[in-house]
């Protein structure tokens, strides 16, 4: 492998919010264990959350009754971190989110340590402040973008014309997310969905359950749904007010966040993606294809770059009911054929290796530059 000698070098700490279900908390699951198989000592360090699914891993330092938007809190977060680099000789750290970006990456810069952050989506930027809070994302000494709608999108919007994006898809574990067993679709049968996304202000599924509840009244097929929630946060039970409203609690399913979503995608004879912003990326779309399960999503941001390149009748307008529809059942129609080449889609344009080998050498970049100095 390329780099070998700096390869043994490296320690490298990366910096997120908390390890829950999402995309980012993935990635960076991912790349931990990637640099583990390879012999190469990384650790991470997280907020003491609810949202956390690991909890006994022992390269995961938990922040207790700390935050990173707590400015209150970064004295005793530096403190940690400080002791972290000392012990267990850490000489690069990634940074995944805006707060520890804004209020970290200059001080750990002048500790002497080499930085990488990844910009995951456009943001709110609409004033003045927020956009001084998401550039501390572009101070890296490496930047990685997720994909080429985000990377534009800051090009375009913020004054980095002399600065590069390295652009990294975001990859999926294509050996875990795996099945040859498919249920075929029969007249009247129970359609089984599959929305995975974990329930925000701008997933939408509010929009997706009033579309849902039209295809119900429309359709002599039975449809049912699969929802990831905890009922807890109001957007959660945003979500509980409008399936009791809207009459359709006998086909709404829910179940808590778990990284065992393989079993979901598995059932499911048709995913859904209803964000209502732009996705950065969007990987349920290559969780699905990979699975073999097809997949129907906004015709915009990350979800775009990813199905258009495979087919673009799986694409709808996000504020449009019948092109939701007709996207809808144009890949139930067609399952067989999308299940057949989706997979193969994947593995060649968005595998967790293929990911996790572009940011080693993005590390790699770093650390010899720095020796080189």
């Amino acid at each position: 492998m390329a780099h070998l000698k700096s390869i043994k070098k490296l320690v490298c700490l990366q910096i997120i919010p908390s390890m829950g279900v999402g995309g980012i908390e993935t990635g960076v699951r991912d790349m931990s264990s990637y640099l583990t198989s390879l012999k190469i000592n990384n650790y991470i360090l997280a907020e003491n959350s609810s949202n956390n699914l690991d909890t006994n891993t022992s390269n995961i330092y938990f922040l207790k009754k700390l935050k990173f938007k707590n400015i209150f809190d970064q004295a005793k977060i530096k403190e940690l971190i400080l002791k972290i680099i000392q012990e267990k000789k850490i000489n690069l750290i990634h940074i995944s989110s805006r707060a520890p970006a804004f209020f970290l990456i200059n001080w750990i810069k002048k500790q002497g340590i080499k930085t990488v952050t990844s910009l995951h989506n456009t943001y709110n930027d609409q004033n003045f402040l927020k956009k001084y809070y998401n550039s501390f994302l572009l101070k890296g000494d490496s930047v990685i973008s997720n994909s080429y709608f985000v990377s534009n999108y800051f090009h375009t919007n913020y004054n980095i014309k002399n600065q590069s994006i390295h652009i990294i898809p975001r990859g999926i574990n294509t050996e875990y997310f795996d099945s040859d067993k498919k249920q075929k679709i029969q007249n009247k049968q129970n359609i089984k969905i599959f929305h995975p996304s974990r329930i925000s202000s701008w997933k939408g599924h509010i929009l997706f359950l009033k579309y849902f509840a039209k295809l119900i009244k429309k359709s002599d097929m039975n449809f049912e749904v699969t929802i990831i929630s905890n009922h807890n946060n109001k957007y959660e039970k945003e979500v509980d007010k409008i399936v009791q409203n809207l009459k359709i609690s006998n086909h709404v399913h829910f179940i808590k966040p778990t990284k065992n979503i393989k079993e979901l995608y598995m059932k499911a004879n048709l995913v859904i993606n209803s964000s209502v912003n732009p996705e950065g990326f969007g990987r349920t779309i290559c969780e699905s294809l990979s699975m073999r399960t097809p997949v129907i999503a906004p015709n915009m941001g990350g979800t775009k770059e990813q199905l258009e390149k495979f087919d673009n009748n799986l694409l709808y307008e996000i504020d449009n009911f019948d092109s939701f529809k007709k996207s809808f059942y144009y890949a139930l129609k067609n399952q067989d054929t999308i299940s057949e080449k989706g997979r193969d889609f994947v593995i060649k344009n968005y595998s967790s290796n293929q990911m996790c080998f572009a940011l080693l050498e993005i590390y790699n970049g770093i650390l010899n530059e720095h020796i080189s100095n």
